[in-house]
């Protein structure tokens, strides 16, 4: 088993070293939209790979393999994600604390960091395409890089982005003249839930 979590860890390094650039090359490859779908489906199943072999040993190793299994997974964060929730084993009551703390913590991790990507993209008034829709009765109103980056915001807060009274207070303000907007950007800007989401973790 020890070989197994060895092999485990060369298949990481050996892919962290050459998948950049031969993802790289298969993209400039690409003919046409639909293999572009086909490369990118076998690209995910390709990188939880090494996530299901991991998570695999941790379920059904000895106790040596199944720790050294549990310490790559804790290591490859967000990656480790989708084999963890999927995991079906038998755990014991140890365990399964762990898998769901560590799925929970991952999660939170990457709200905070989608919370930081985004919150900068708040002051950015540069204005993004309008859609074409064949057959719509009328465009979709102006936007700015900034107004995206408020409805996602707002999604990443709520308790129910999929709620009638969610999208009835997107639509509203999407329809607000642009100072209007700018003025509830800066309200949920210094919002608790917001500034709660950017302090970093143990703050």
């Amino acid at each position: 088993m020890m070989l197994t979590v060895r092999w485990l860890a060369v298949m990481m390094f050996a892919g962290g070293c050459f998948a950049q650039q031969d993802v790289a090359q298969q993209i400039g490859q690409v003919s046409s939209p639909g293999r572009a779908e086909a490369l990118g489906a076998k690209l995910l199943q390709q990188s939880r790979e090494a996530g299901a072999a991991a998570a695999s040993l941790w379920q059904t190793g000895d106790p040596a393999a199944r720790k050294n299994a549990r310490i790559v997974l804790n290591e490859m964060e967000e990656a480790a994600l989708d084999p963890l929730l999927k995991a079906k084993g038998n755990l014991d009551p140890a365990e399964q604390a762990w898998r769901m703390t560590m799925v929970v913590e991952t999660v939170g991790d990457l709200r905070k960091s989608a919370a930081a990507m985004l919150d900068p993209q708040l002051d950015n008034k540069q204005p993004v395409p309008r859609l074409s829709i064949p057959g719509a009765e009328e465009r979709s109103p102006a936007r700015r890089v900034c107004d995206e980056a408020y409805v996602l915001m707002s999604r990443l807060t709520a308790a129910d982005p999929q709620s009638e009274a969610f999208l009835l207070r997107m639509t509203q303000f999407n329809r607000m003249l642009p100072a209007a907007r700018d003025a509830e950007i800066q309200r949920a800007r210094q919002s608790a839930s917001w500034r709660t989401l950017l302090r970093p973790r143990g703050n």
